[in-house]
């Protein structure tokens, strides 16, 4: 007589083939819903929407962060959203946005924006599909030069009597410190946020010299054939761009490896400043303003029109019509030696800690 028990009934009936494989096809059903309904609080759990402040950003709608800056200001930004988007940096020149930055496809960045002008800066969250995406960003204003530090004074860089030093003097007329450069200056320029100085000498070998700013101490020298009167940085602090006025050439210098290269002029220039736009150079020639563009280094307009600001009011103008019909001095137009002037250039003086 056999004895058959529920446990091994069950056994024989589990462990047939075809009765193993519908209980494999249960349990992967079983998982899936298991995975269905945990997935999304799994998620909700590790995005938290409510607590990290994330806002809605509907089908094609559009997020913008505007704030106005200056150079030697930075804005340092962050931001996450729940599914790709487009991203942009611009500014506005003649209602036309700039843009400094411009991405598709990105759901996280992070970065500190450096201003190349004054101007107000925009930061852009496109949403491109019909689909709502949360959106959650971060933006913080550093201060001036470095979260301004507290060992800074306020100073002018000044030629001394002799055009043979740089004097750092203070705004109540004690010299802080000074540079001895041991043969006749030409001209010296600080870059946009006052942190290099560099001075164009007369008689050394080295005709051109780079100080950083900070700690009085050369960063590098440079050798060219001509003795540089015209200086100036370009924005970003990654050129500099020298020439003379009885050359029709102007040479760009990269501050990272010395390396030169020159562009020849239609005329010798009289004048150079930095553009309205980053990368670009405007050149004060006889009668006219021409407009580089600095990386690469080629001729982009002559009878440029540039920007002209009267209080709150900006406009663009032919610069000898400007001249003439109001008689306003500027330094791009009316070439002067603003460096070796008795106010010289403003500054900061570092004092060590």
């Amino acid at each position: 007589m056999q004895i058959h028990t529920w446990p091994a009934h069950a056994g024989k009936w589990i462990f047939r083939p075809k009765n193993i494989y519908i209980l494999l096809i249960g349990c992967v059903i079983s998982a899936g819903q298991i995975i269905w309904f945990w997935k999304p609080a799994q998620m909700s759990k590790e995005f938290d929407f409510e607590k990290m402040e994330w806002q809605l950003l509907k089908g094609l709608e559009i997020e913008e962060k505007c704030v106005n800056l200056k150079p030697g200001q930075k804005l340092e930004y962050s931001f996450k959203s729940s599914a790709e988007l487009s991203f942009n940096i611009h500014f506005h020149r003649q209602g036309s946005p700039v843009y400094l930055q411009n991405e598709k496809d990105i759901v996280f960045k992070k970065g500190i924006l450096v201003p190349p002008k004054k101007s107000q800066f925009c930061l852009m969250w496109v949403n491109p599909s019909m689909e709502d995406i949360r959106l959650s960003y971060d933006t913080q204003l550093l201060s001036e030069l470095e979260n301004q530090e507290k060992n800074r004074i306020p100073v002018h860089f000044k030629v001394a009597t002799d055009k043979q030093a740089v004097r750092i003097v203070a705004d109540t007329g004690l010299e802080l410190s000074r540079l001895e450069i041991g043969s006749n200056i030409l001209n010296f320029e600080l870059n946009n946020n006052a942190t290099m100085l560099a001075v164009s000498v007369a008689d050394l070998k080295e005709t051109l010299l780079i100080y950083d700013a900070k700690t009085l101490q050369i960063i590098t020298k440079v050798t060219l054939k001509r003795f540089p009167t015209l200086l100036v940085f370009s924005t970003d602090s990654r050129f500099l761009i020298v020439g003379d006025e009885h050359s029709e050439n102007i040479i760009r210098i990269d501050l990272k490896n010395s390396r030169q290269q020159t562009l020849a002029l239609p005329l010798s220039p009289l004048a150079l400043m930095s553009g309205e736009e980053p990368g670009e150079l405007l050149v004060r020639v006889e009668r006219e303003v021409l407009k580089i563009q600095i990386d690469p280094l080629q001729l982009l307009e002559r009878n440029a029109r540039i920007e002209f600001n009267f209080g709150e009011e900006s406009f663009f103008a032919d610069p000898d019509d400007i001249c003439t019909a109001h008689g306003i001095p500027h330094p791009l137009f009316t070439p002067k030696e603003v460096a070796m002037s008795q106010e010289g250039l403003q500054g900061y003086y570092f004092q060590e800690k």
